[in-house]
């Protein structure tokens, strides 16, 4: 799988699905909005249905969205009808370098293909002294759900299939960063110890598909191994309907790239 992941297939339910933490909305978009400065032009990458960039623009954000899925952006659009938008791959940006003082992507490199290309696409845009800013969340610990999410994707691989989307994660993307001479700071907004799905609630979700990393994954392969990690899971938890709590640090990893 070498292209970008789009999201139309989740336009109608992503919002019901991805709930916004409550510290990055409090915490978080104000210190997006500090470090783009007054009046600092900020591009949302993989803005989507405006989980962020609403919440940004509602307080008085310059913001350009853009994102390969035309369906997330109508969401975006229909929340706030004055947005400028442009449907835009990550690795090609249509946008003048040295344009942007932030450039932010949120819950987005996980699904760019040649994610290389788009950090070097980035460092295009920013003026001197910009930042690419990268929310994120770091466990603690591996919680109960991430075990029973690893355990599902052991199985599909067992199975003969793939369940990997083509980007990147967290630490990779950090040590890339490192490894090109960029500069990171790291701020923590919030540390929450909150249950968000019970074992049997993040099942559901992966037999219906709700998570991108079921998308590509054959009907008859999906449906065994969700059957079949339930029952693990059901032997080892008992009750799968009991909240599971999860010892999450929310962060924004602020990025500056050498000229």
């Amino acid at each position: 799988m070498t292209a970008s992941v789009s999201f139309d297939r989740a336009a109608d339910f992503y919002d019901q699905t991805r709930i916004l933490p409550k510290g990055m909305l409090e915490k978080g978009v104000p210190l997006i909005l500090e470090h783009a400065g007054p009046g600092g032009l900020i591009l949302d990458v993989g803005a989507g249905t405006g989980r962020i960039s609403v919440p940004l623009l509602e307080r008085g954000a310059n913001l350009i969205g853009c994102d390969l899925s035309r369906e997330m952006m109508a969401h975006l659009r229909a929340k706030h009808p004055a947005t400028r938008l442009a449907q835009a791959d990550a690795v090609h940006l249509p946008f003048p370098s040295g344009q942007f003082d932030v450039v932010m992507t949120v819950h987005v490199m996980h699904l760019v293909a040649n994610w290389q290309t788009a950090l070097r696409e980035f460092k295009r845009l920013l003026k001197p002294g910009g930042k690419y800013v990268y929310p994120g969340a770091v466990e603690s610990a591996p919680s109960l759900s991430s075990g029973v999410r690893e355990r599902w994707r052991q199985r599909v691989k067992e199975l003969g299939a793939e369940w990997r989307r083509p980007g990147v994660q967290r630490g990779e993307l950090l040590a890339e960063i490192e490894r090109i001479g960029a500069s990171v700071e790291t701020v923590e907004i919030e540390h929450v110890t909150q249950s968000r799905l019970t074992p049997r609630e993040l099942m559901n979700g992966l037999g219906r598909r709700i998570f991108s990393d079921t998308w590509h994954v054959p009907d008859d392969i999906l449906q065994q191994s969700v059957r079949e990690v339930r029952e693990w899971a059901e032997a080892r938890l008992g009750d799968l309907d009991r909240p599971t709590p999860e010892d999450t640090h929310l962060v924004i990893d602020l990025i500056r790239f050498n000229a």
